[in-house]
């Protein structure tokens, strides 16, 4: 099991920070008290002393650095970046690594982390240079951001929720194990601003005049929209989430959750669905190849994320939430001709109901005519490099195929 790396993400940009091992007295205390708020706003008890760490921007550039070498090796890489251009995601020529590098080491970028295997928190100071008897008050948001991430891993186990091979499995799962525990944080790293704004609003009002806000978030330029969006689910989607749990039966709501992990995006996305016990329906597929030279990378579930982003790429924000509102579940095959580089997919839809069968079906027409310029052709759309096709079964189900040739599309649908 690849262990888990939590980063805050939550800044307005991180300068050079020097590394410092001895802290004053005066400092131990004040992280002491920033803990104890933490704990109580959490309503959890730290089981351990947690060790916190300040390092370089250097130091972590490196360390982040080394650790997305070893979670991105080459066939994960390659099969996610098929992933994101066969779904119109990101475009044909990114290079993953280096949009996750960039992000990951950019001044804009990380501000903290917390690393499930050494059990320490890391946290860069803002402003730069030394520590001195008392961090500012965004620093103080971070720590409290990270302190959280210890107290679930020190009650609930974090690298117990999922392991490499199940979030390469089901990415939608992980996805919503990630916005409970990063949603979590920040709902907690949120309380302790408002608290800090209480004992003192001329900081907190300081942090507003810099374009500060609980839940916004400073992304190094050049990534990529989707990715940006992508990354920032798991905070403020996870937090809407678990301010719901709270709001229905509070902390012990929120704790129950580890142990009834939500199971998918669409669960995050509507947290009443979650309190109803509405999960996915399983959907299969037959592995049925485009031909000789293509290769099947992944068979796993899409999820109302990621459906919703897709649908995102040619339709308005809100007809693609509208439209995948009432998934209900599916199963996708990505298939990948390495000689010819083009893609292929497969993807099964089920519905909770009829009419979202039909709603998605009347909203896909539009995505296909704004992607292809024109109407459908007994139910597919065609260029000169790909076409897509779309088809409906007579138990909720809809399917989509899409390859570089209509041929190709076709004939994966009447497989």
């Amino acid at each position: 099991m690849k262990r888990l790396m939590l980063i805050c993400v939550l800044v307005l940009g991180v300068s050079a920070a020097a590394a410092q091992e001895t802290i004053s007295p005066a400092l131990e205390t004040h992280l002491e008290a920033i803990e104890q708020v933490t704990a109580q706003l959490r309503d959890l008890d730290a089981l351990t002393p947690v060790e916190h760490r300040f390092p370089t921007r250097e130091d972590v550039t490196d360390y982040l650095e080394r650790e997305l070498n070893i979670q991105l090796d080459a066939e994960t890489l390659r099969r996610e970046t098929q992933f994101y251009i066969a779904f119109d995601l990101l475009p044909s020529d990114v290079n993953l690594r280096e949009v996750y590098l960039n992000f990951l080491t950019s001044p804009a970028g990380v501000a903290g982390f917390y690393d499930t295997d050494s059990k320490a928190m890391n946290v860069l100071l803002v402003g730069g240079g030394e520590l001195g008897d008392r961090l500012p008050l965004l620093d103080q948001i971070t720590y409290s951001h990270e302190f959280t991430h210890a107290l679930q891993d020190q009650h609930f186990d974090l690298d117990s929720l999922l392991s490499a091979e199940e979030a390469a499995a089901n990415p939608d799962a992980a996805l919503a194990r990630l916005a409970l525990v990063e949603g979590d944080a920040t709902a907690v790293m949120t309380s302790y601003l408002q608290a800090a704004a209480q004992q003192n609003p001329m900081a907190a009002l300081g942090l507003l005049a810099q374009g500060f806000t609980a839940g916004a978030f400073s992304i190094p330029r050049g990534t990529p929209p989707f990715i940006v969006t992508e990354l920032t689910f798991p905070y403020q989607d996870g937090m809407a989430f678990v301010n719901a749990l709270y709001r229905d039966g509070g902390w012990d709501a929120v704790n129950a959750a580890y142990d009834n992990l939500p199971q998918s995006s669409e669960q995050i996305l509507h947290p009443d669905r979650y309190l109803a016990g509405d999960t996915p329906q399983a959907v299969t597929l037959e592995t049925v190849s485009p031909g000789e030279e293509w290769a099947l990378l992944a068979d796993r579930t899409l999820g109302e994320f990621y459906l919703r982003a897709y649908l995102d790429t040619q339709l308005s924000p809100r007809d693609a939430a509208r439209a995948a509102a009432g998934w209900g579940g599916d199963r996708y095959h990505l298939y990948y001709n390495n000689a010819a580089d083009q893609r292929a997919f497969v993807l099964q839809i089920a519905w909770d109901t009829p009419e979202d069968a039909d709603e998605f079906r009347f909203v896909f027409d539009l995505f296909g005519e704004e992607r292809y310029g024109g109407s459908a052709d007994d139910g597919c759309w065609s260029d000169g490099d790909s076409a897509l096709c779309l088809a409906a079964t007579a138990d909720n189900h809809t399917v989509i195929t899409s390859a570089p040739t209509l041929g190709i599309a076709r004939g994966l649908l009447s497989q």
